[in-house]
């Protein structure tokens, strides 16, 4: 492609709407306001063309001059608006302060110098009349300067006019957003029946996963830009077929330029669902082999570019620590990636669609409501549309939904006959298409979608905080009404996009995080140009000032240390947004640096620096409308926060040191999103003060803590906010008259705690107050009645008896989720049964609800119709659960847990319920669960009194997959016909003190795969015959049985085992010979038998073992021999005192990766270090 284009249409319509604002406001003095009504002028004629040139800079470069220059002088205008009406807003502000000795203001010339002195010396209403004087004529100086920039962007913009002329342009009507535009509502999951022409790439794909060949260890995918990889890599991912095949599955999408620490850091994200703290690459690849060692995975490694051999060798290496028949799957444009990763001599190459499937998909997005039978006339345009999409899916739904809302035929020949589909071939081909896209979006979606091309690639874009930085930036246009929330405007700005596929959620339960699809990615990064400049750390040698003078946007995607940026960029003066992607400390030095240089920054994202603390310059900044300063190890922040009248986001989340808020920030006028979630050191909010200004014009929507006071709850009455809130330490509203606090919110999420919503539960002190205040609780309950948009709610610690009336199904009829946890005092539980859309409620804490009758449940024909998961919890004088009668009754549940619930006898019938928790009950309450024949899991825990388990339990439960029993101390037995539960692929055993037996039908388990028995000491031993026809079984554990004096041989017959686990047996004297028919055993543990003399001699024979751990075994005195252990790749070996050598064929262990002897004296002399490796000495 050529160079990219420069997009000025959507930053002249900003710039328009910004005129015309400033025009209407009363406040703009009218000598601007004629200079003003001139520029917007100039800038109406320019609009008029700047379609037609946008299009023809691709083939004329003195049309791409000519827009620079015009860009430039946008840009420079829009700075001097900021400007105006930063000054204004800053002479607002501080007319209402009085200077002191103290203040921090600083003056910033001779002439404010001088008067600072003289005012030093005054009294306090003459220094107040003095500094207002100097103020007011220091007004006028500024006013003055303002009107001769004006004037000088006057003139620049009619010699860009004059020149323009030249060129002939051609007049188009530019777009101008509806505001009564129909909104749409767009959801994040994919539906898989919507993937088409790929039903026979899937099933190679799968056939490959479930074949046991060496040589298809990595599966490549490989094909151009918008072909559907990653499509093809989800539907296979999530296959049926698949279910069980692999111990755990990981996907990871990976950056342009990724390194192996990166990708070991996303692995174990992935498989740990949390941030990877470590960053020490030791670290990372010692949890890698502990979370793949011995397990069958399958890894998606989602848009590969890197082809450096040496780096793809340390992967491969690394990831050789899982067990055999583990599969990878790379997708990649590159043929090369491919041959590097793979064994095979071939990939799979993902080839076009047919016609008719592109034109399926096409219609799907330009007639998503099934309407094209109303528009005959466009579908043979469509069709010659689809022809140049060369079968690439994604240009097929990029320009259907391009053109969904567009009806008239004159619209779609324009994008059949656009001269872009001539520029290129094959993959730059495509590229044209989506620029085709591009060029045709409404001018207000093309920036906010450049702007994206800052971040990486792959990179998981938090859509609020998306949208936020796009107002910040001015991106986002008003309504003509004013009326709109520019966050809603935003929101559908990312809808709109979302719509057309330049998003993808980031995964299918998400709808927070999006990522833009890698082709879109390469548009955005072709249209961007060096507006927008994004650095990683094999980019810092590469950035130089020459083309910097014209950057806005940065990103810095690296860890610079003191310094976080590199030199080169500080030449970027005039730099609006500056995203800092760096884990490392951030100096003072390079803090007070960065704020000096970037002065006209709107924008600054510091999120995650780990720095400590703010420079006081921060202050400077006073054109900031967006700071983020999440996740790092601030204590508090400076006073001169308090001068960043612009700053609309302020984003302090998960700033857990953080202790207190300065008073300044009432200061912050224009402040809407206030983000302290997860802050919990924070006390107290300086904005819930007596500063009735502050009240008057706020407009807070994001407030997501709030600690309860009186004048807390008093000013939230006020608020409109949105999103999520928790409101903690109630129990210190004694009282408050404001009806319905919140109904003026549009919260998903409430949370109410008495108490800090960190414990739970009040302590002692606080709980004998709300003892005392029950009626005020149940005051303060009434008037916190959830607005209609809560989805989430909880209600924690609440010390009253009653709950409030506004608990029905007509006040809080939208929620999906419901917790009442450590309600103590609440008797009765109100008509939850009716909420018709309820899917979780968890009940925890209610010590005096004594039954659960028709009142919860409503009364109703079909009471809770929605709900999923039901969870009942230390309810202690819960006594009965009345039947409801109704076939209907929780038609959808299929999880119950219910905990702590001793005098609880009986439950009602569900009819879909699959998984079953029952902990700390009575046992008779087990005989209630034997109707439930749709049961796939069962834990029965610490049922105290339980003595056996009813046997029509399993008669009827003959669909249970996984049975669990643990912490019975009575049980002496289980099942005599367990062994009907032919389907069981799961059975727990643990800490079953009196437990002295197990059912002769175990060996009927045909499909058992894991069996765990943990702490049974008066069991003696196995069935003798339990193991023969286990044919399924792989995993087997024993701990902590001292009863086993040995294992039954038939465990040789256990062919498919795959892991046998033995601990802390102490009276295990030996294993059962056979073990050598173990052909597929990968992982054996042997750890505290004392009593063990001896290894049978068939486990040299174990070729598929991987792994052989041996601990606090003192009577064992020799190793088998390991030469025919082809396969191992960890050995370790600890505290067994009398092994005195190694087998001799230690040597001859090619795949040997880790070895490790600790205490083991004789065995450690005779292992010597040299030349910065381990040797072990001959015999």
């Amino acid at each position: 492609m050529e160079v990219a284009s420069l997009i000025v249409s959507p930053l002249l319509q900003v710039m328009y709407e910004k005129l015309a604002s400033y025009l209407k406001d009363v406040k703009t003095p009218k000598v601007q306001k004629k200079t003003i009504q001139k520029l917007q002028d100039k800038l109406l004629v320019i609009q008029a063309v700047i379609e037609d040139a946008e299009e023809r800079q691709l083939r004329d470069k003195t049309v791409r001059i000519w827009l620079s220059k015009l860009r430039d002088a946008a840009y420079d205008a829009d700075d001097l608006l900021d400007e105006i009406s930063t000054q204004s807003l800053l002479r607002e502000s501080l007319r209402k302060r009085v200077p002191s000795e103290s203040s921090s203001w600083k003056w910033k010339d001779p002439v404010k110098d001088q008067l600072r002195r003289i005012q030093s010396s005054l009294g306090k209403e003459t220094r107040r009349q003095v500094w207002i004087t100097s103020f007011s004529l220091q007004s006028i100086l500024t006013r003055f300067d303002m009107q001769r920039k004006l004037t000088d962007i006057i003139e620049r913009l009619e010699d860009i006019a004059t020149e323009m002329s030249t060129f002939s342009f051609k007049q188009v009507a530019v777009y101008k957003r509806s505001d009564t535009r129909e909104k749409r509502e767009t959801g994040p999951s994919v539906d898989a029946s919507q993937v088409l022409g790929r039903t026979e790439d899937g099933k190679k794909i799968v056939d490959l996963l479930l074949s046991s060949g060496a040589d298809t260890w990595v599966i490549p995918i490989v094909g151009i830009g918008g072909i559907g990889k990653t499509t093809l890599a989800q539907v296979v991912y999530n296959d049926p077929n698949l279910d069980g095949h692999f111990d755990k599955k990981i996907w990871v999408s990976l950056y342009d330029n990724f390194t192996t620490k990166k990708l070991l850091t996303e692995i174990l994200e992935c498989l740990a669902e949390h941030r990877c703290e470590s960053s020490h690459m030791g670290v990372l690849q010692s949890q890698l082999r502990d979370s793949l060692y011995g397990n069958k995975y399958l890894l998606v490694m989602d848009d590969v570019w890197n082809d450096d051999q040496e780096e793809w060798d340390k992967v491969r290496n690394l990831l050789r620590c899982g067990a055999e028949g583990s599969k990878i799957i790379v997708t990649t444009r590159s043929e090369k990636v491919a041959s590097l990763m793979s064994n095979s001599t071939t990939s799979h190459v993902l080839k076009a669609l047919t016609k008719d499937d592109c034109w399926t998909l096409f219609k799907q997005q330009a007639f998503a409501f099934g309407e094209e039978g109303n528009f005959s006339n466009l579908l043979s345009i469509g069709l010659r549309i689809i022809d140049k999409c060369q079968g690439v899916p994604l240009a097929a739904k990029v320009l259907g939904g391009l053109l969904r809302f567009k009806r008239k035929e004159d619209e779609w020949l324009r994008v059949q006959e656009s001269a872009l589909w001539n520029l290129d071939a094959g993959q730059n081909r495509i590229l044209s298409v989506l620029r085709l896209s591009f060029n045709h979006l409404p001018s207000h979606l093309k920036r906010c979608f450049a702007y994206c091309a800052l971040f990486p690639r792959n990179y998981h874009l938090n859509k609020e905080k998306l949208i936020q930085q796009w107002i910040a930036g001015g991106l986002v246009q008003p309504a003509g009404d004013h009326l709109t929330k520019l966050e809603d405007i935003g929101n559908e700005y990312f809808n709109d996009l979302l719509a057309i596929s330049f998003f993808q959620p980031a995964s299918s339960s998400d709808a927070v995080e999006f990522q833009i699809p890698s082709l879109i990615y390469d548009l955005a990064k072709d249209i961007a140009g060096n507006e927008f400049l994004a650095i990683a750390n094999s980019d810092t040698a590469e950035v130089s000032g020459g083309d910097l003078a014209e950057t806005r946007y940065a990103l810095v995607d690296s860890n610079y240390g003191s310094s976080p940026l590199p030199k080169a960029l500080y030449k970027a003066h005039k730099l609006r947004s500056l995203n800092l992607l760096a884990s490392g400390d951030v100096s003072m030095e390079a803090l007070r640096s960065l704020i000096r240089c970037f002065r006209h920054l709107k924008i600054l994202n510091l999120s995650g620096s780990g720095m400590k603390k703010m420079h006081r310059s921060i202050g400077d900044l006073i054109y900031l409308r967006y700071l983020d300063l999440s996740n790092t190890l601030l204590e508090t922040l400076p006073e001169t926060i308090g001068h960043l009248c612009n700053l609309r986001t302020l984003d302090l989340s998960g700033c857990t040191d953080l202790l207190e808020l300065p008073e300044e920030i009432v200061n912050l006028v224009n402040l809407i999103h206030l983000n302290i979630k997860d802050c919990p050191r924070l006390a107290s909010l300086p904005i819930f003060s007596n500063n009735s200004s502050w009240r008057e014009r706020n407009r807070i929507q994001t407030l997501p803590r709030v600690i309860a006071s009186y004048n807390s709850l008093r000013f939230l009455h006020s608020l409109e906010l949105r999103g999520e809130l928790k409101i903690t330490h109630l129990e210190n509203v004694t009282w408050h008259s404001e009806p319905r606090l919140l109904e003026n919110m549009q919260l998903h999420t409430l949370e109410l705690f008495w108490g800090g919503g960190d414990e739970g539960k009040l302590n002692q002190t606080t709980s004998r107050r709300a003892r005392q205040t029950e009626a005020y609780s149940e005051v303060v309950l009434k008037m916190l009645q959830p607005s209609p948009s809560t989805r989430r709610f909880a209600i924690n610690g609440y010390p009253g008896r009653l709950l409030p009336p506004w608990m029905n199904p007509d006040a809080i009829s939208n929620l999906t989720v419901l917790e009442l946890i450590n309600c103590r005092n609440v008797e009765t539980l109100s008509m939850l049964g009716q909420l018709p859309i309820l899917k979780c409620l968890n009940i925890q804490g209610m010590g005096n609800v004594v039954k659960i009758d028709n009142e919860f449940t409503g009364g109703g024909m079909r009471p809770f119709p929605s709900l999923n998961e039901l969870t009942l919890g230390d309810i202690p004088e819960l006594r009965t659960w009345e039947n409801t009668g109704l076939i209907e009754a929780f038609p959808c549940l299929t999880r119950l847990t219910i905990m702590k619930c001793p005098l609880l006898k009986t439950m009602p019938w569900f009819p879909a319920l699959q998984h079953l928790i029952l902990k700390d009950c009575d046992p008779l309450l087990l005989r209630s669960s034997a109707d439930l024949r749709t049961l796939l899991t069962l834990v029965i825990d610490s049922f105290l009194e339980l003595a056996f388990i009813p046997k029509v339990l399993v008669e009827n439960c003959l669909l249970l997959v996984s049975l669990t029993v643990i912490s019975c101390p009575k049980l002496h037995m289980l099942p005599a016909n367990l062994g009907r539960v032919t389907a069981l692929k799961s059975l727990k055993i643990g800490w079953c003190e009196m437990l002295d037996s197990l059912p002769h039908g175990l060996e009927n388990l045909i499909s058992l795969e894991n069996l765990e028995i943990i702490q049974c000491p008066t069991l003696i031993a196995l069935p003798e015959k339990s193991l023969e026809r286990l044919s399924s079984l792989r995993s087997l554990s024993i701990e902590n049985c001292n009863g086993f004096t040995s294992l039954p041989r038939g465990m040789q017959h256990a062919t498919a085992l795959e892991r046998l686990t033995i601990m802390y047996c102490s009276n295990l004297v030996s294993l059962p010979d056979g073990l050598h028919n173990l052909l597929v055993l990968k992982s054996l543990t042997i750890i505290s038998c004392p009593e063990l003399a001896s290894l049978p001699e068939g486990v040299q024979y174990m070729k598929m073992l991987q792994n052989l751990e041996i601990r606090i075994c003192p009577k064992l005195t020799t190793l088998p021999e390991v030469k025919n252990l082809i396969s191992l790749r960890s050995l370790a070996i600890s505290d067994c005192q009398n092994i005195k050598s190694l087998p001799e064929g230690i040597g001859q262990l090619s795949e040997l990766q880790h070895l490790s002897i600790q205490d083991c004296p004789e065995l450690e002399k005779r292992c010597k270090r040299g030349e910065g490796e381990t040797r072990l000495a001959k015999s």
